[in-house]
């Protein structure tokens, strides 16, 4: 072999060896509800070369585990217009995104103590003045409703009729199935490791499989946004919590499917699953409480708390006191002040923009999330919403999205 044929063969197998740079217009970072649904408003848009990273498989972090209920039960006109529109399209998602049908109507049950009057009061009417489907419900009505629920007399009820779930994860995969028939570019197994910026411009990403450059970034990092808005000295206030869901098979004589609960009197919501299962969780905001690394957390449920929401979940629903445990799971929420999302340009760095901190919210909202990143991006500004209360500088104008509730998670 000659000095130059040696020299060529060890440059061809450097380059094997040493990912090249790889270009796009649009790149996306995160491969959950949010950061899917944004490819497939973008892809649909047809605004260039759309590349969506996901640093392990669609749907990995907090989405594949999402309880995925729909509800348009918000307070303030914002969210709950923005909920309002997502369910929409969750109504008919095998039409307007593609794939199987994804949406379990049930309707949904919020239930509060006397105290709570004011408050539950308000957010219904706030929500019929959207034309949401909301009323009051007494006992007599919640029992020819659910016959197996308890409603007690210092208790108030209302029922949202339009209330429902999701398959969370063939959601997920639905939206990256949109995107890629629009002629997005989906890499699982991408891990970003640092944005590249040249002269306060977006340039890139550096990944273990090379430097993505690209003209445009959108963080929808989930729980792990905090640590990628540290490396360009842009504080993302979203703290990565765990939470937890519990699992209950329903008794054998339990023979209706009940609607979705929001209860805030015993601190739980609850809704029917697959299998004759119940899947609950707390309302109780406790998530704060257990902040973690979100690469290694404790992804089991801990054994001292599925007792307890057993027996919170059974003062609403006396029968499942013979319910049959399934055990539970652990998850993540990534959590903000004000457990509201930001969706924004990241200030100091053009080119860059996020949508994080959905605090639980993520999936009753990600259609219209999609939608309004599309037009905060291609267009320079969200038209369909006014998304100004969202903006990343609220925490520091002491200007955070506020809720008469005191259970951060239900908004």
């Amino acid at each position: 072999m000659t000095e130059l044929t040696s020299l060529a063969v060890s440059r061809s197998l450097d380059a094997e060896l040493i990912p090249m740079s790889q270009t796009c217009d649009i790149l996306i970072v995160g491969g959950g509800v949010i950061g899917t649904s944004i490819a497939h408003s973008l892809a649909r848009r047809k605004v260039g070369k759309i590349v969506l990273l996901e640093k392990s498989f669609l749907g990995a972090g907090s989405s594949g585990k999402s309880g995925a209920i729909i509800r348009q039960h918000y307070s303030n006109v914002l969210t709950a217009s923005m909920a309002q529109k997502s369910l929409r399209v969750f109504e008919r998602f095998d039409d307007l995104v593609g794939g199987p049908p994804v949406f379990t109507h049930t309707g949904m049950v919020i239930v509060v103590n006397q105290r709570d009057r004011a408050g539950l009061e308000a957010n219904v009417k706030l929500q019929r003045e959207l034309s949401i489907d909301v009323r009051t419900t007494s006992a007599k009505d919640l029992a020819n409703l659910d016959p197996h629920a308890k409603l007690a007399e210092d208790e108030l009820a209302v029922f949202e009729a339009e209330a429902g779930y999701v398959e969370a994860v063939q959601v997920v995969a639905s939206f990256a199935d949109s995107a890629r028939r629009y002629g997005a570019d989906i890499r699982e197994g991408a891990e970003v490791q640092s944005i590249v910026h040249e002269g306060g411009r977006i340039a890139g990403v550096e990944t273990n499989q090379g430097r993505f450059v690209c003209k445009t970034l959108i963080l929808a990092t989930g729980p792990w946004a905090a640590r990628l808005g540290a490396g360009v000295e842009c504080p993302l206030p979203v703290q990565a919590c765990r939470t937890q869901v519990a699992l209950f098979r329903r008794p054998p004589d339990f023979a209706q499917r009940g609607p979705v609960y929001g209860d805030f009197v015993h601190g739980i919501y609850f809704k029917p699953t697959h299998g004759e299962m119940i899947h609950a969780g707390s309302l109780a905001g406790e998530e704060l409480k257990d902040p973690v690394d979100p690469d290694q957390y404790n992804e089991s449920a801990d054994n001292a708390w599925l007792p307890q929401v057993r027996q919170r979940l059974s003062g609403r629903y006396p029968m499942m006191q013979g319910g049959y445990g399934r055990g539970g799971y652990g998850a993540l929420y990534g959590i903000t002040p004000d457990w509201h999302p930001i969706l924004d340009r990241l200030p100091g760095l053009e080119g860059a923009y996020c949508a994080v901190g959905f605090s639980g919210h993520g999936f009753k909202m990600s259609p219209i999330v999609g939608q309004l990143m599309a037009e905060l991006v291609v267009d320079g500004k969200a038209k369909t919403l006014d998304i100004s209360p969202l903006r990343l500088s609220r925490f520091a104008e002491n200007d955070p999205v506020k809720t008469p509730y005191s259970y951060g998670v239900m908004g």
